[in-house]
């Protein structure tokens, strides 16, 4: 009831599809018969089950119900036998190298870093690419690799996939979700090339700073494109009302932020936004230019259909794309898919809305969050195997992590003590001030618990900056150089104790004295608002005032960031990359005083790049950076610097959110670089600092980014440790305050175990414990007297709030929610709950039967086919793994057994490998079926089998081996042997795989119905998404199902389909349960032919004043495609010839890479300037020339008059060749080509 209830499409489903009963039971058949079998064998189908009690490991050990009829111990093992599934794990390979294999990218080089992909994406194959990308592109990019193949994979799926009109009528968008130093700015470069080559001129490009629109500019230029880039809405506002917009802004990319897109401008008396100014730029609603979205995490805060809750950048986003519908949407970041409720604003990737499984975006987040993991990985391999989502990025195989867990001093626990024994203290005070002053709480005590979170937040960083400068200096020692990353400089408090003092400051500011201070000067309530006149109340005035004086003689750290830079070396050593305009700095004369950073008037941008620069450059071999630098800056040991030292990444701060945590980890890891970094994930040893690394690993697991992959390899380091804020940790939560109320120690867990990890004395009672955990939970606000709030499920907030908690006492507190969250994980696993994503099917061999065959195609859901795909796995385990295993199995009572009594007339065979910990219990392995999941307890083995030596054992384990590959247990004489598998080595797998999302309800429902009459084990008895690698080495992913199901689910649509027609005949109202079913395919534009002109003007310089007026013996060729350069031009070599106009920049010169030779034959070469004249190679002087206007800029080498007479004129738009125009013609001929006159032929020579 549960799963089928998260489902919109399922609400009702149970009265609208047929129960098994009333469909004919064919399908059941084969399965059900295997369950008749099992029965006959342990004694008549009508005995009861056998409970299943859990062991440490999480597996099972059977344990007979009393009174119930007692098999023999041959039935016993058959009975198991029929029971074993093969054995599945959770896979260890997450990332994949990428691999190109599509042969229309052999034409680019490949990428010049080692570049992986998630395992689960990289089985998933990308449809087929038929869009002409080449056509556009210059050959010079994919010859010199300036655009990658698997960029350039990018770029053509992305634009292929604009060319898909969604059901609602926009335009389809595509994701592309690479790391850092995969190269998203030079796709995005390349995207944009190709829609300005094909006519289509205007773009309009978002990211978060202002600064990268430099880096924009630099890709462009990298790829040779002369794209103009205007500079955000400033020069669009230089339109009049009698002139219009100036020519140079009419076309070209808007670059802009997401902080000018929610801004507005005052034209003409009355505000404009800039949304609607970007709007009336594009052209409207016709607008078919890209629309990209660089960074759009920036926009994930939008909540449909509760907008108001949403950011303004959000809803900004979501109305600009609902504005320009035929816009080519790109969306663009690193982190987009960290949370699946962060994809609400990207509504053109078809996901949800009209013509798709999902009504609204709600109904879709319900089904993705509600079944973990695996949903979640099963949504990106669709998305990937749809053409709408590509996702790579660096190899963390040169990087290393670790974990460095700070132990607090016994003066450092003190101060926190004394800290946590104040904010207690102060909450019982505002307490009772707000009752005494009749003041509204509610805003009140959020205040309360928001200062007080940043308070231990502060005070745990400044706690750690001991072992960081420690840390930090071993590291500089040993040849490395270190990067800090912090989220918070505390500037805010700096700033208030600076207006507190006047400005004189002559020492280091504490920031946690400051934010209590002020909380308690600001928000601490002392006029009574119930009186008519407002009247101080003496009690809160003086509760007040002893609290700020206790709090002033306080021994409260430092401010973390400025201490930290002192005690490395002071702003000389360090390069401080963050938003805050001031610091405290030791001066020459060792005093401390407060300085602006930015003392000559820079901006914070500059400035930050200035430190880059010289920490790269190695002048500075420390760098802290914040949250202003997680973006665009690069810090990795890059080989074109000189500081090429390998980093030391400490993460001083954990960010809020895994977004943060990856953009920030992401500026010492890129590619071209001498070595990776070394990582160290800093925390203290209180428990509830576990919070901010919980934020971080929640999001990082679904990310695939750090949590799981190459770094086991490295240092074996598990960051899922500190993952809480899952299903399980919010389940835990409730039943430890459950049990806490009750007085009760929760079930499964070891009170020993608590007090042990807790680090208190072990001989404390249950009594005393449960009377610290009762008091410190109704005092952080999760219990209420003997009750449970409602928020007693929130693992953030209770995390959070027992920061504020004395050291033992929050160690504690968390010790148990600890243990009860271990307890709630086993119970999940031993009932087949535990949903730990793609898992592995492991067997001896794997085969494909048959071909896949697609599925529900009378009925489908989606857009993208589902496929049925049919394996037989070998379970068996040889007689020489048998005997490997057997030799490095420990323990007495290790060893082969065979069975007391014959079964089917041959003993049964095993091997019992004991317990490490647990002396009674034995771990199975069968010939025929591998290791069991079920344990034995010695006196039950003893009880059925025999120890023999492996001599005796051989030839029967041998025969048992054999005799099952293709038959069952029973032998070749079994009644039922077309269709008994009990025993047999091989085991049937069926595999759903495509579209399978829009499906869920349907094949849960049906799953749910069926489970006990298919007398399904309770593992197999919810979806499981699982990979098979085939012995050709073929790898498959896809949900397992029951054969005889995949019929119910295809009878099931059809009797929807026919219900939902009967409603839309007899025009009634649709039920809840209603499923859009789609047509086959959706509607797809043809391409856009190439615009000659268009790509002309891409790929040379603007036309300027420079060059204007100057006869041009040549333009170059090569860089169009398909086409060669005139006999008489030819490349220059390296070093020689003049200066090409940079992109965007008329006054910038780059250099031109042809020499012009003329037909006739001339002494000496000829090559073009900087002002496109002819200059002699022979003779470089600089003469003086009095009858040009570029004589007032520059002087110009000296010209070989001869030559110029037979030389012909290239137009540098159109590309064609001229011969001996004057310069009237030439410019009406230029005037043609610009649009800017109609055509007429040019005047005589």
């Amino acid at each position: 009831r549960a799963l089928r209830s998260d489902l919109p499409s399922s609400q009702n489903l149970s009265q609208d599809v047929p129960s098994t009963s009333d469909v004919p039971n064919r399908p059941i058949q084969a399965l059900k018969h295997q369950a008749q079998q099992l029965a006959r064998v342990v004694g008549g189908a009508s005995h009861p089950r056998s409970d299943m009690a859990a062991t440490s490991s999480g597996k099972v050990v059977l344990q007979r119900v009393h009174g119930a009829p007692l098999p023999t111990p041959e039935q016993d093992e058959i009975s198991k036998m029929a029971k074993e599934e093969v054995h599945q794990a959770t896979s260890k390979q997450v990332f994949m190298q990428y691999s190109n294999i599509n042969p229309v990218f052999s034409k680019g080089l490949p990428h010049p870093a080692d570049v992986v992909e998630a395992a689960c994406l990289a089985d998933v194959p990308l449809p087929p690419a038929h869009y002409n990308l080449w056509q556009s592109l210059p050959e010079e990019l994919l010859q010199t690799g300036k655009l990658s193949n698997l960029q350039l994979e990018g770029i053509l799926y992305a634009c292929q996939r604009h060319l898909t009109i969604l059901p609602d009528g926009s335009r389809g968008g595509f994701f592309i979700g690479d790391g850092a130093g995969v190269g998203k700015g030079r796709q995005i470069s390349g995207i944009i090339l190709d829609n300005y080559a094909r006519g289509r001129c205007k773009h309009i490009w978002f990211s978060v700073s202002h600064d990268l629109k430099m880096d924009a500019e630099r890709d462009l230029g990298d790829l040779g494109c002369y794209i103009k880039v205007i500079d955000g809405c400033q020069q669009l506002d230089k339109e009049t009302k009698v002139f219009g917009l100036s020519s140079d802004f009419k076309e070209g990319i808007v670059f802009s932020t997401y902080a000018t897109l929610v801004s507005s401008v005052q034209r003409g008396g009355h505000n404009r936004s800039r949304l609607q100014q970007l709007v009336d730029w594009s052209g409207g609603s016709d607008f078919n230019g890209c629309l990209v979205f660089d960074e759009c995490h920036k926009a994930k805060h939008f909540v449909p259909d509760n907008e108001n809750r949403s950011t303004k950048i959000a809803q900004s986003v979501i109305t600009i794309q609902r504005m320009l519908p035929k816009a080519r949407v790109v969306y663009c970041s690193a982190t987009g898919v960290s949370d699946v409720k962060n994809l609400a604003y990207m509504e053109r990737l078809g996901l949800w809305g009209e013509g798709t499984a999902y009504k609204t975006f709600q109904n879709f987040l319900d089904t993705i969050t509600q079944r973990g993991l695996g949903a979640a990985e099963m949504l990106a391999m669709e998305m990937k195997s749809a053409g709408v989502y590509l996702s790579r990025g660096l190899s963390f195989r040169q990087a290393e992590f670790s974990s460095l867990k700070v132990v607090l001093s016994k003066e450092q626990i003190q101060m926190y003590d004394t800290a946590a024994h104040v904010w207690s203290e102060l909450k019982k005070s505002l307490g009772v001030a707000l009752s005494k002053v009749a003041a509204p709480s509610s805003r009140a005590w959020a205040t309360f618990w928001g200062t007080h979170q940043r308070f231990f937040k502060q005070l745990c960083m400044s706690m750690k900056v001991p072992a960081i400068v420690a840390e930090a200096r071993k590291a500089l020692d040993s040849g490395m150089c270190v990067v800090i990353g912090l989220q918070t400089t505390g500037e805010s408090s700096l700033d208030n104790e600076l207006i507190q003092k006047d400005g004189n400051i002559n020492g280091f500011v504490s920031l946690t004295k400051e934010i209590l201070l002020r909380f308690i000067n600001e928000h601490f309530p002392t006029v009574s608002q119930a009186e008519p006149v407002q009247l101080q109340d003496l009690w809160c005035v003086a509760a007040k005032d002893m609290l700020s004086e206790f709090v002033t003689k306080m021994d409260l750290p430092n401010s973390p960031l400025d201490d930290l830079i002192d005690q490395l070396g002071g702003v000389c050593s360090v390069a401080e990359m963050t938003g805050r305009k001031g610091r405290i700095v030791r001066g020459e004369d060792s005093k401390l005083k407060y300085e602006l950073r930015d003392s000559e008037g820079e901006a914070l941008e500059s400035l930050n790049n200035a430190e880059r620069s010289s920490f790269m450059s190695g002048k500075k071999l420390v760098a802290i950076i914040s949250d202003a630098a997680s973006t665009g800056i690069s810090l990795h040991a890059d080989l074109n610097v000189a500081n090429q030292r390998r980093r030391l990444h400490l993460t001083m701060e954990l960010p809020w959110s895994a977004d943060k945590a990856v953009q920030q980890l992401g500026r010492t890891h890129r590619a071209n670089q001498a070595s990776g970094p070394l990582y160290q994930l800093v925390t203290t040893n209180l428990g509830g600092e576990r919070r901010f690394a919980s934020a971080v690993a929640k999001r990082l697991q679904t990310l695939g980014a750090l949590t799981k992959g190459d770094r086991r390899a490295a240092t074996g380091v598990e960051f899922e440790e500190f993952n809480f804020d899952t299903q399980y940790g919010r389940a835990a939560l409730r039943h430890m305050c459950n049990a806490v109320v009750k007085g009760e120690l929760l079930a499964g867990v070891e009170l020993a175990k608590v007090i042990q990890e807790a680090g208190l004395s072990s001989d404390l009672s249950w009594d005393v414990c449960h009377s610290w955990i009762q008091d410190r939970l109704q005092e952080i606000d999760v219990l209420q007297g003997n009750l449970v709030r409602e928020e007693a499920g929130d693992v953030s907030r209770f995390l959070n709030r027992i920061l504020g908690l004395k050291v033992h006492q929050q160690n504690l507190v968390f010790s148990y929610f600890s243990e009860c969250l271990a307890t709630v994980i086993a119970i999940a696993k031993r009932e087949g709950r535990f949903s730990e994503g793609v898992t592995d099917i492991v067997a001896k061999s794997i085969q494909l039967l048959g071909s896949p065959r697609e599925v529900f195609t009378k009925y489908r859901l989606s857009h993208i086919p589902t496929y049925h795909t049919h394996v037989a796995a070998d379970r068996g385990v040889s007689w020489e793994e048998a005997v490997e295993m057997a030799r490095t199995a420990t323990g007495q009572g290790s060893g082969f057994y065979h069975s007391k009594r014959e079964q089917y007339r041959h003993q049964l065979h095993l091997l019992a490998i004991q317990k490490e910990n647990s002396p009674l219990l034995f771990s199975i392995i069968r010939p025929n079926t591998g290791r069991s999941f079920y344990e034995e307890t010695r006196s039950d083995l003893l009880l059925k089998y025999i120890a023999v030596t492996p001599e005796l054992a051989e030839p029967g384990w041998r025969a048992q081996y054999e005799s099952t590959k293709e038959h069952c247990i029973h032998g070749p004489s079994c009644k039922n042997a077309s269709d008994c598998t009990i025993g047999s080595r091989l085991t049937h797998i069926h595999l759903l795989s495509g579209g399978i999302l829009p499906l869920l309800s349907l094949l849960e429902v049906a799953l749910s119905r069926n489970a006990s009459k298919l007398e399904l084990p309770r593992d197999a008895r919810t979806l499981r998404v699982v990979r098979v690698q085939l012995d050709e080495g073929q790898r498959i992913i896809g949900v397992r199902y029951p054969l005889p199901l995949i019929f119910e689910v295809e009878l099931m649509l059809g009797t929807l389909s026919r219900a939902q027609s009967s409603e839309a005949n007899e025009k009634t109202e649709t039920s809840d349960s209603y499923l859009p079913f789609v047509s086959k395919d959706l509607l797809v534009e043809p391409e856009t032919p190439i615009n000659r002109k268009a790509l002309s003007r891409a790929l040379n310089p603007p036309v300027t004043i420079r060059h204007f007026f100057q006869s041009k013996p040549s333009a170059t060729h090569v860089d169009l495609p398909h086409s060669q350069a005139p006999s008489h031009v030819v490349q220059e070599p390296p070093g020689r010839g003049g200066k090409r106009l940079a992109p965007g920049h008329s006054n910038k010169q780059r250099k031109l890479d042809f020499r012009v030779a003329t037909p006739t034959t001339t002494e000496s070469p000829i090559v073009i300037d900087d002002y496109g004249s002819s200059v002699c190679t022979e003779s470089r002087q600089l003469a003086p020339q009095g009858d040009s206007v570029q004589d007032l800029l520059t002087p110009k080498p000296k010209r070989c008059k001869e030559t110029l007479k037979t030389v012909t004129t290239v137009c540098p738009v159109c590309a064609k060749e001229l011969v001996m125009l004057s310069n009237l013609a030439l410019n009406q001929h230029l005037d043609i080509c610009l649009g800017l006159r109609k055509s007429s032929p040019p005047s005589p020579t």
